[in-house]
């Protein structure tokens, strides 16, 4: 009796849709590229589970790189919306609600959103719509390094006390909690010394212009 031949078993080849995928995936400039990435490498992977291809390093990094560009596109569209100037007449006064970060705003603006401890953005609004807070005046800290933050606070309500109360009106004076916003370490010192002087509801909301 002869010996057995053996033959070697062919090499499996590298799946389709995993090689599509992360072709889909370097491509994720285009949005819809990205999506199809993903989909495409989990339908791979779930292939797998029944065949025997190669492919799946190929369906993981398709899914993976489908993902960061999503990530990366979510993060831009919600930066535009942020940074989006607000709609503002001729006189400057604020016309339609926007959101926007706190450097955006200036004085004579109504807003709400600042009601914690670190305020990054918040909601501006015209002054004739119900708002929690009123931006009356925004100065600057003396150019130099963090002084710290009792020094920032005192040197704050100083500044709050002498420019912005003689710019309320008696109204806004007896009905309205005067605060400011502050950078409150040094990190937010080197983006920004301004101090911004605001008036409060005390409880809800408020309407019209706290301004003489």
């Amino acid at each position: 009796m002869g010996d057995a031949t053996y033959q070697p078993a062919p090499v499996p080849g590298s799946n389709g849709l995993a090689i599509a995928a992360l072709c889909c995936g370097i491509a994720g400039l285009f949005p819809v590229a990205a999506v199809v990435a993903i989909v495409l490498g989990v339908v791979a992977l779930n292939q797998r589970k029944y065949r025997i291809q190669r492919g799946r390093g190929m369906a993981v990094a398709g899914i993976v790189l489908g993902v960061l560009w999503l990530l990366g596109w979510t993060v831009l569209v919600v930066a535009a919306v942020v940074t989006d100037e607000p709609a503002r007449n001729a006189s400057g006064a604020v016309t339609q609600t926007s959101d926007a970060y706190v450097e955006d705003l200036k004085a004579g603006d109504c807003f709400s959103g600042a009601g914690r401890d670190e305020v990054d953005s918040v909601t501006i609004l015209p002054c004739t719509s119900a708002h929690e807070s009123q931006v009356v005046t925004i100065f600057a800290m003396p150019a130099g390094p963090w002084p710290g933050e009792d020094k920032v606070v005192a040197a704050a309500e100083k500044g709050c006390t002498e420019k912005a109360d003689p710019l309320i009106t008696q109204r806004a004076y007896d009905d309205l909690s005067p605060s400011f916003i502050y950078p409150q370490d040094a990190f937010s010192w080197r983006g920004s010394r301004e101090i911004i002087c605001v008036v409060d509801a005390p409880k809800g909301t408020t309407t019209g212009t706290a301004l003489k």
